[in-house]
């Protein structure tokens, strides 16, 4: 019988040297742990930074669907969000290299043009509460003056102010361009029914 206490004496002994290393080890570990300092902040990315960071260098939306959408999101942004106004500069910026260069070329101000509507948008309390591209597969293209181009169709849903949300139709016209074969915005008008 001795035999057997003998063991268990052994056993017991060695589960409290393992349990008392624990013990040691977690305590060590909460007082070596990295704490942050009081004075650290930490910062939460939004969604402006998401398009004042954009490379369109280096990562072009992929498809004219993405293209139409990375611009309504941009002025969706600029429309709702608080930002500096290097932000928006940043961000007019973004929205210009989703643009065909003949429609920049023939809109000189087109960046004063987006500043302009957007302060009149946010001073009438008007921001896009959500959109839809209506293709749910890429639209066909077909050759213009030997240009490839195609038609993006999509609906804004307006709030605007306190009157309520209305629905806004548009159709987009995009034109690859040569030499990268990006998709860019050769124009945008209001669907008939919208006018």
């Amino acid at each position: 019988m001795e035999k057997g206490g003998a063991g268990s004496a052994i056993v017991k002994s060695i589960v409290l040297v393992v349990l008392g290393a624990l013990v040691i080890l977690g305590v060590y570990m909460a007082l070596t742990r990295t704490k942050k300092s009081p004075t650290e902040e930490t910062y939460v990315s939004t969604v402006v930074d998401e398009f004042t960071t954009m490379n369109l260098e280096k990562n072009y939306p992929a498809s004219s669907r993405k293209v139409v959408e990375t611009f309504i999101r941009a002025m969706q942004v600029l429309y709702k969000e608080q930002y500096t106004t290097e932000q928006e500069d940043k961000i007019v910026a973004n929205i210009a290299g989703l643009m065909d260069q003949e429609l920049l070329d023939n809109n000189v101000f087109f960046e004063k043009d987006i500043k302009d509507d957007v302060d009149r948008k946010k001073k009438e309390d008007n921001t896009i509460s959500n959109f839809e591209i209506l293709q749910k597969r890429e639209p066909d293209e077909y050759k213009t003056d030997g240009r490839w181009m195609c038609k993006v169709d999509a609906i804004y849903y307006m709030r605007m102010g306190t009157q309520g949300t209305v629905t806004v139709d548009y159709t987009f016209i995009l034109r690859r361009e040569e030499g990268s074969g990006n998709w860019k915005i050769y124009g945008w008008a209001l669907k008939e029914e919208n006018k």
